[in-house]
């Protein structure tokens, strides 16, 4: 748990101010939700400093992704660091790949009737079909990430004039293999991981390549379920901030 020194701050870092209303943000509430593979990370770094420092610094590297995915669906021009370059080639040829309308680009989206609001990566029709797509830099697509998706679409379901709604993941890496051996080195954050190293190799690298993974979400309602729940915990937690904002819709009764 994060602990806060003022009510202002609790504000900023959880949520956002929106027509008089202070709405909690959808991945500050699903923050609450165990990540048993974050430990094993932090359990794998000589220290706790040397975690952090990797982990920041990866997530500094997905936030300049999801910037130049975005520049690139609005047309604009954008500049691309050389360590995050063969994901934004994975993200091209996705692109090029699939009919993708885009509807709705980084806009912050409001559920007025469970009182959270959250900024969605992207609404598309994608290959014939409407629905929310977030993009992840991870190494995989993990379950949770349906809990997010399911957040976005109960919030954009809230507009009469929306369709219903499907949600996928693009999952955008990049990736060295070994010429000799086959084993993959995952660069990220200044860190490296090698994995399927099944033998001692002295493993001549390829250069690096991205890769995108494109996945549908299914089990919109346990995954809204879900979410819910984690959302009266998360309140729960932080009662003692949201206590005092009295233009809270929780507090002012505005949700039954």
């Amino acid at each position: 748990m994060t602990w806060y020194t003022s009510l202002p701050k609790f504000k900023e870092d959880n949520g956002y101010d929106i027509d008089g209303l202070w709405y909690p943000r959808v991945t500050s509430i699903l923050s609450i939700k165990s990540k048993p593979g974050l430990y094993a990370y932090y359990a794998s770094m000589p220290n706790f400093k040397t975690g952090e420092a990797i982990k920041n610094q990866s997530a500094q590297e997905g936030t300049a992704v999801h910037a130049a995915v975005e520049a690139i669906l609005r047309g604009e021009k954008y500049e691309v660091s050389p360590t995050i370059a063969p994901s934004i080639d994975a993200f091209k040829e996705f692109f090029a790949n699939n009919l993708v309308h885009p509807l709705k680009i980084e806009e912050r989206i409001i559920s007025k009737k469970h009182g959270y609001a959250g900024t969605l990566d992207l609404l598309a029709e994608i290959n014939g079909t409407v629905g929310v797509l977030d993009i992840k830099t991870s190494k995989s697509v993990y379950r949770d990430y349906g809990m997010q998706t399911a957040a976005y679409i109960q919030a954009l379901s809230e507009d009469p004039n929306i369709p219903p709604l499907t949600s996928w993941v693009l999952r955008l890496d990049q990736k060295q293999t070994c010429q000799q051996c086959g084993a993959e080195m995952r660069l990220k954050g200044g860190g490296t991981k090698i994995r399927n190293n099944k033998f001692p190799c002295q493993h001549e690298w390829a250069p690096m390549k991205g890769e995108y993974e494109f996945k549908e979400v299914g089990s919109y309602e346990s995954n809204i379920k879900a979410f819910l729940a984690a959302k009266q915990l998360w309140e729960w937690e932080h009662d003692y901030w949201i206590k005092q904002i009295p233009l809270h819709p929780l507090v002012t009764g505005a949700i039954l």
